[in-house]
């Protein structure tokens, strides 16, 4: 059981605060309720069909790439199973449907020129965006293609490769050395037993501060007396510094989430007024951590919290079970949902317990090209009147980012925090002959008006900064700000 914070400013003295952990999802441990199994509904629509350029592994977005794939009912359609490609890319194996039109199997490993060609083909066929975000992609084959003519080893290509692929200037889209998949899939975070240190700590891209997010109710984080909020100031004695797009995840993972680190030294600070100190972590085992859970936040008027760690797999029916508890005694007056640092996943049987709608279109976009539309569709699942709050940030992503603009578009829910991600791109893998791996991003949500959410995300109602100290405040002040809309609402 976490420790209850206060209740928020301007509640009744009946109002509490009580976060009750349903599910901790640790790499070690899991409890909580175990939800009663319901039926997906479908909620795509197919509106244009053209041939599609045949694809490499399935995407790791929201929506299925091809039209075949989401024009098969949910009863039957096959999820994408990221573990298998990711157990063949490692093996050295291309990925599953891997090819565009120059098949791979006619290149050799050591054929450069062969290997380039087929790349660039790869991007030139598939890319999201016809227009390669303003580069000429006919100019980009001609200068890399004498680069790749002088190399002499697959160190040098994978680097003229690495720079081809970069500069499309896509965040999402990159080329993968095989000796990197560990890093780039998080793949010993997977492991069952793998030790870790505890705590969450995954910035969004307004931190300003690195914070840690989470800390597990036990394990070593939580035993040196870390806590949610406290700002990272040095990892291994080296300066935590923010870059103008935000810290560099990918080197904090790497540093405290790799694959042999067993042990960190953190220099934190723990408040305003306190000096910064040293913690030394050997990791271990944790439970009770970030996850599932509820509360009940106010009781006169009954306002409940629901956060939703993912949107993988069974989300929808998780989101159900927790609001039946909630309601078990009476209805709620209002809720506040909560999908910061959610990673995604796909949100479309989530969406559809609080409202249904036409929201965009997913697919490339490239002229002719297949586009579908993005509606969720009814009956409602729950209600659609319940005042509702939604919760997002910087680390939204994805999926998380689709649930918010369609509560935000129905006019569903009031948004509370930040801006999300802006990661909305669907992203495949295409594997080259030589266990290489290009990802890149093939299809993208375009809003009713046109727009797209990539890098700018979802817009909040109500911005709320964090700014230095706000998540360590009890409760943080996003959450009650969000609670605060949600009485507005009320009232």
């Amino acid at each position: 059981m976490r420790q209850q914070p206060p209740a928020p400013a301007g509640t009744s003295n009946r109002a509490v605060m009580t976060i009750v952990i349903l599910l901790g999802m640790t790499f070690l441990s899991a409890c909580g309720w175990s939800p009663a199994p319901q039926e997906i509904v479908s909620t795509l629509e197919v509106v244009v069909t053209v041939p599609v350029t045949p694809t490499a592994a399935p995407p790791d977005g929201d929506e299925p790439a091809s039209t075949e794939a989401a024009q098969q009912p949910a009863a039957t359609r096959t999820p994408n199973s990221l573990q298998a490609t990711l157990d063949a890319l490692v093996a050295g194996a291309p990925g599953p449907g891997a090819g565009s039109s120059t098949p791979a199997t006619a290149i050799a490993p050591d054929d450069y020129v062969g290997m380039f060609e087929h790349a660039w083909r790869i991007v030139q066929e598939n890319y999201v965006r016809d227009d390669f975000n303003g580069v000429d992609w006919e100019e980009v084959h001609d200068n890399f293609l004498p680069q790749v003519e002088a190399v002499t080893s697959r160190e040098e290509f994978w680097t003229v490769m690495e720079n081809m692929i970069a500069t499309l200037g896509d965040d999402h889209s990159r080329f993968v050395r095989p000796d990197r998949f560990a890093v780039e899939f998080g793949l010993p975070s997977q492991e069952p037993g793998q030790p870790w240190p505890g705590m969450t700590i995954w910035p969004a891209r307004e931190d300003e501060a690195l914070f840690i997010w989470d800390v597990c109710d036990r394990g070593p984080a939580a035993e040196a007396g870390l806590q949610r909020g406290d700002v990272v100031l040095a990892i291994n004695g080296e300066p935590v510094e923010r870059g103008e797009k935000g810290f560099d995840y990918a080197a904090i993972r790497q540093v405290l989430y790799g694959v042999d680190v067993r042990e960190v030294t953190l220099t934190v600070q723990q408040g305003p007024d306190a000096e910064p100190r040293e913690v030394h972590i050997e990791y271990g085992g944790a439970a009770g951590c970030d996850g599932w859970f509820y509360a009940i936040l106010s009781e006169d008027p009954y306002i409940g919290y629901l956060r939703i760690p993912d949107f993988d797999g069974d989300s929808a029916r998780m989101i159900l079970e927790g609001i039946g508890l909630l309601e078990e005694d009476r209805p709620l007056d209002g809720l506040v949902l909560d999908v910061r640092h959610n990673p995604g996943g796909n949100s479309d049987s989530s969406i559809a317990i609080f409202t249904e709608g036409l929201f965009g279109k997913t697919g490339p976009l490239r002229e002719g090209a297949t586009q579908t539309l993005y509606r969720i569709r009814g009956p409602v699942r729950w209600n659609e009147t319940t005042p509702v709050a939604l919760l997002i940030d910087g680390s939204s992503h994805s999926a998380a980012e689709y649930f918010a603009t369609a509560m935000q578009q129905s006019g569903r829910a009031v948004l509370v925090g930040m801006p999300t991600a802006g990661n909305t791109e669907g992203i495949t893998g295409f594997s080259l002959p030589d266990g290489s791996l290009i990802r890149l991003a093939v299809m993208t949500l375009q809003l009713p008006d046109g727009s797209t959410l990539e890098d700018t995300g979802v817009i909040p109602d109500i911005r709320v900064p964090l700014g230095m100290w706000g998540l360590r405040e009890m409760p943080d002040v996003q959450l009650r700000e969000a609670f605060e809309a949600v009485l507005e609402q009320i009232r």
